[in-house]
């Protein structure tokens, strides 16, 4: 935005020139009562244009007469004043006649929208072409000329440079004018840097060698990484050594001096774009990038502003040394994240349109392993699941055998943000280890908690129960399971072992039993179970300031004002959860995660050697709510015939007994349960044996009839049980259809004789007839 000079001085000949300007009586006239500031009643004509309109309403609001000012406001702007009118109004009063508008209620809506109008105007007018070519046309004339045409391009900002730099490449530019012209460019203020580091690549390397003097000379250390690669690259060139130039004198050291090499430095800055460090003016940005031989002003999200700049440095810093870790990481990392932000984990890593998720697993292993850590220390949830996703498809079978002491995909087991966790255990279960690792038995829980297609559950841990349950039940009204736990030993538990927690939280005043909120904290922190856990400390707001250092020397610890209504409690969780990294999960990624969880359950299920098949028995009663979901149920059916133990067959015979559970349901569990008794023996109880022998004798369905009589020859009936059923089966005959009876066909007519003269026949005797 262009500044707007300020005038918020008045003197008393210019408001008196006003008031006899507008007609109306001033302060002192004949007509004006002793001490009352006159009003619009005193007007002698009322206002009309723009410049009377705000005339009246600078001078009832400079009066204290605010709310008077309104009407002439209202229709100040419903005039729809032209820049011309705009910028009188600027020039006569300044900005400060506007911003007094803001003073006052009656008046302050209008500020806003007026400053915006003001700053428009001017810029159309400053970035009028013919305007700006007049004022280039001044650079090569008296100084006095040249400090006006820069006083010109100053107020046209990024969109002086263009011009500029058509003018620089003109076949017609004089040996005089040109160095005229570069000198006054690197009088052009800060503003113009966006388009001048984009000019740095405009073929004409003469030119390109100009804007970077113009940039050494403006002073804005910002132009120091676009300055870097030119200044790197190549032999001695005039580029190369305006470059470098320029860079000595924002940094007031030799190029060969600098802190940091051309590739660090590069690195670097491409790290800034990717952690969100470098701060836009506005969401959407305007950009200027180089088109053809001319830099260009484009408006785009900030999101994809840190994507052009973020991997312009990243790649220019591979050109410097492909072999950069750093460079490749933030490359690959910046990739994977803007595709991820757009279409969402599973396209990127199913479909990959944009081709990153395919370009991340290219990059191998170690590059992966780096941007999976990397986006998990930066709480970027969405990035660490495309990246162990990859990952997975790319790592060593055995995760043991990685170069790092814990490897990343088991790292991101214990990460606070469920898309991170599930990607890591499917990734895992993907690559079908051969032998147990250090967490390979949180693979089936994880997988557990996400088959059920639960909502989230937290945990509230108070030592007052009357006010825990109220929070419990405030947390249930915004889509979350709860449970109470009064003291830090039972909610540590409770968060440890039943993998469904997801988020804490925390009254630290009266908590029961030997821990205290530190010692809950620190326990929860430094098991691998809870560490990523979100914890939000809760209380009245005087509360915090009395915490001391307790948010701050844990991980993923925030402050809410204790939660007992349902809007300001999503209102105050949701904005720290996503400050924490963790966004909670939408009902359609929940439906997908446990249709996918089911699938690796079974692959699992397959795998009688695998490293998780033996932790399959705490799955069980996860499948058996999931048998009451219909996305899953089938699917978790499937997985329970291959759980061993008494409870995965009692799940399943229930359902091949409930006629009114669907078909197909009891189809899949009746071939699961033939599949259990096979694997681990009968385990179902005498009733619910009798009741199998009566759905065999009454089901009318013949697929499932088939299949529940495959389930009870597997329980081995005895046999004189069996030669009862088998005295009392009577096969169904079925006779074959006779065949349809067929009329012969017809014999074909023969062929006409040809046609010949043959003698009339001779008259028939009497009494006989002619043929």
């Amino acid at each position: 935005m262009h500044r707007i000079r300020t005038n918020r001085g008045r003197s008393a000949l210019a408001i008196a020139s006003l008031a006899l300007g507008m007609g109306m009586a001033g302060p002192g006239l004949a007509n004006t009562a002793m001490g009352q500031v006159p009003g619009p009643e005193s007007f002698a004509k009322q206002p009309t244009t723009p410049l009377e309109l705000w005339d009246a309403a600078d001078y009832l609001v400079r009066t204290g007469q605010a709310k008077l000012a309104v009407p002439y406001l209202d229709r100040f702007l419903k005039g729809n004043p032209s820049d011309a009118d705009l910028l009188a109004v600027r020039d006569r009063y300044g900005v400060g006649s506007v911003l007094r508008l803001d003073d006052h209620a009656e008046t302050k809506r209008f500020a806003r929208p007026v400053l915006d109008l003001f700053s428009k105007a001017l810029q159309r007018t400053a970035t009028n072409p013919e305007r700006i070519e007049r004022a280039i046309a001044q650079l090569s004339l008296s100084r006095a000329e040249q400090d006006y045409g820069v006083a010109r391009l100053r107020e046209a900002g990024p969109y002086a440079v263009p011009a500029l730099v058509r003018t620089l490449q003109s076949p017609g530019l004089s040996s005089t004018d040109r160095p005229l012209i570069v000198a006054n460019m690197g009088r052009l203020d800060r503003s113009a840097l966006p388009a001048l580091v984009a000019a740095l690549g405009v073929p004409d390397r003469t030119v390109a060698a100009d804007v970077a003097s113009a940039l050494g000379a403006i002073g804005d250390a910002r132009a120091i990484p676009f300055l870097t690669y030119p200044a790197a690259v190549g032999e001695s060139s005039p580029l190369r050594d305006a470059s470098r130039k320029a860079i000595e004198r924002l940094t007031g050291k030799a190029f060969a001096l600098q802190a940091k090499t051309p590739t660090h430095l590069l690195a670097d800055e491409a790290w800034k774009y990717h952690r969100h460090t470098i701060k836009f003016d506005s969401d959407p940005t305007v950009v200027w990038i180089l088109e053809g031989d001319s830099p260009s002003p484009q408006t785009v999200p900030a999101t994809a502003a840190e994507s052009i700049f973020g991997g312009r440095f990243a790649r220019e810093a591979l050109a410097l040394d492909p072999a950069n870790l750093s460079a490749q990481v933030a490359l690959v990392g910046l990739a994977l994240e803007k595709t991820v932000e757009r279409d969402g984990v599973g396209v990127v890593s199913g479909r990959d349109p944009s081709g990153a998720f395919a370009a991340a697993m290219a990059a191998g292993p170690s590059v992966l392993r780096q941007v999976l850590k990397t986006a998990m220390a930066d709480n970027k949830g969405g990035l660490a699941a495309a990246a162990a996703l990859a990952l997975g498809r790319v790592a060593d079978r055995d995760p043991s055998g990685a170069v790092d002491p814990v490897s990343p995909l088991v790292a991101a087991l214990s990460s606070g943000d469920r898309r991170v966790q599930y990607a890591a255990a499917s990734a895992l279960v993907d690559l079908n280890p051969s032998r147990p690792f250090v967490g390979s038995s949180r693979v089936v829980p994880i997988l557990s908690r996400f088959v059920t297609n639960r909502a989230l559950k937290a945990l509230v841990i108070d030592g007052n129960p009357s006010r825990g349950n109220t929070v419990a039940q405030t947390l249930e009204q915004i889509g979350y399971e709860a449970d109470v736990a009064n003291s830090g030993p039972e909610a540590f538990r409770e968060a440890a072992e039943s993998a469904d927690v997801e988020l804490i939280l925390l009254e630290p005043t009266t908590l029961q039993g030997a821990w205290n909120a530190r010692d809950t904290l620190a326990n929860l922190r430094a098991d691998s179970r809870t560490a990523g856990l979100p914890v939000l400390v809760y209380g009245p707001q005087s509360l915090e300031n009395h915490l001391g250092t307790m948010l701050q020397d844990h991980p993923r610890v925030g402050f809410v004002v204790t939660p007992t209504q349902p809007g300001t409690a999503t209102a105050n969780i949701n904005p720290q959860l996503v400050r924490m990294g963790t966004k909670p999960l939408s009902a359609e990624e929940r439906s997908g995660f446990a249709l996918g969880a089911s699938a690796k359950l079974g692959a699992i299920a397959s795998r009688p050697n695998s490293p998780f098949s033996a932790d399959l028995a705490s799955a069980e009663p996860a499948l058996a709510r999931a048998l009451n979901v219909p996305a899953t149920a089938q699917s978790a059916a499937s997985v329970l015939g291959d759980i061993p133990g008494n409870n995965a067959q009692q799940d399943l015979i229930k359902i091949v007994l409930d006629n009114a559970r669907p078909p197909a349901l009891r189809f899949e569990s009746a071939r699961a349960l033939e599949r259990h008794i096979q694997k681990y023996g009968a385990l179902m109880n005498r009733d619910q044996e009798q009741g199998l022998i009566q759905a065999l004798d009454s089901e009318p369905d013949p697929a499932i009839r088939s299949m529940l009589s495959a389930v009870y020859g597997a329980l081995k009936p005895a046999r004189d049980a069996t030669g009862k059923r088998l005295q009392a089966f009577r096969p169904q005959v079925v006779l074959p259809a006779p065949a349809p009876a067929v009329e012969p066909a017809p014999a074909p007519a023969p062929a006409p004789a040809p046609a010949a003269e043959t003698p009339e026949p001779a008259e028939a005797p009497s009494g006989e007839e002619k043929p």
